[in-house]
């Protein structure tokens, strides 16, 4: 349950009003329908779980990137709103003065989470709780560690517009080096994505024909007999729904890296793997295509 209510936060700071429950369910089905859809037409178990597989994870997946893309957004403005807060409670105006003029500032989705808290406020919450809930919407550390020192500043009666400004210079900073690391761990996600979605499935591709090439040699020239063949036969059959089951495997793990690295999260893979699969699965289908018709012009 805890897992449904943070995604549920995370669909409704997207503008998306449906219960999580029957966003899994509403995508369960759609993406049962269309595997169904393409094993009807090409009779093949592979591409169908693989259809149900993309459009499930797109389904749970698109909803977890617009929410990161809103955090990153709410990360860049941070900085600029809290210092906001600081100059406009320097002026000598409070605290709950100065979240209205974040609210009513342009920060994008930070005026509208700041809009939130100070709507709270007007129904009766106290600032304590407005800005807790801020914490829950927003699933992101520098905000979590704000809130934090701001109620703690608020309980102890510290300064807290100098504080504010420390907290904006560290939060811009933090930004900074984060953008850093998806700039310099761009080499990295090339190689890990020509090496998982590129590389590994054309290499599976041409193992794949090639043992399939061998066995319908040596069932043709009558090198084995009919016991062993029915056995080669057998482990020819194994070896293939291996292959592709192991293409599927390594890009899930390479999509898992991919934003391990870049985004210091696993959600991100939700979006890389679909991309990665897709684009995996075309190679390993040229990469079979090609080697066949070689094959066919050398006999």
């Amino acid at each position: 349950m805890k897992l449904l209510d943070k995604y549920q936060i995370y669909l409704y700071s997207i503008k998306i009003k449906v219960p999580a429950l029957y966003w899994f369910a509403s995508f369960f089905l759609i993406a049962l329908i269309f595997s169904a859809l393409i094993y009807l037409i090409f009779r093949s178990s592979i591409f169908s779980i693989l259809v149900f597989t993309i459009v499930l994870d797109l389904g749970i997946g698109v909803p977890l990137f617009l929410y990161n893309k809103h955090i990153e957004t709410i990360e860049h403005y941070w900085p600029d709103a809290l210092r906001l807060i600081a100059d406009t409670m320097k002026a000598g105006t409070s605290f709950d003065f100065a979240l209205r003029e974040v609210a009513s500032a342009d920060f994008g989705p930070v005026s509208f989470e700041f809009n939130e808290v100070v709507r709270r406020l007007e129904m009766g919450d106290t600032t304590n709780e407005g800005l807790s809930n801020l914490a829950i919407r927003v699933d992101s550390k520098i905000v979590k560690r704000t809130v934090t020192i701001i109620q703690e500043c608020l309980r102890t009666g510290a300064q807290l517009a100098d504080v504010l400004d420390e907290i904006a210079n560290d939060t811009k900073y933090m930004y900074r080096v984060k953008i850093e690391r998806q700039t310099k761990t761009m080499l990295q996600t090339i190689f890990i994505f020509a090496a998982g979605g590129i590389i590994a499935p054309f290499i599976f591709g041409l193992t794949n024909v090639i043992t399939q090439f061998l066995t319908n040699v040596a069932t043709a020239s009558g090198i084995a007999n009919s016991g062993a063949m029915e056995i080669a036969l057998a482990a020819q059959t194994t070896i293939i729904l291996l292959l592709d089951l192991y293409v599927m495997i390594e890009v899930a793990a390479a999509s898992l890296m991919i934003s391990l690295m870049r985004n210091g999260k696993i959600s991100g893979a939700f979006i890389y793997f679909p991309a990665m699969l897709t684009v995996a699965y075309i190679v390993y289908s040229i990469s079979q295509f090609i080697l066949n018709q070689m094959l066919v012009t050398m006999v």
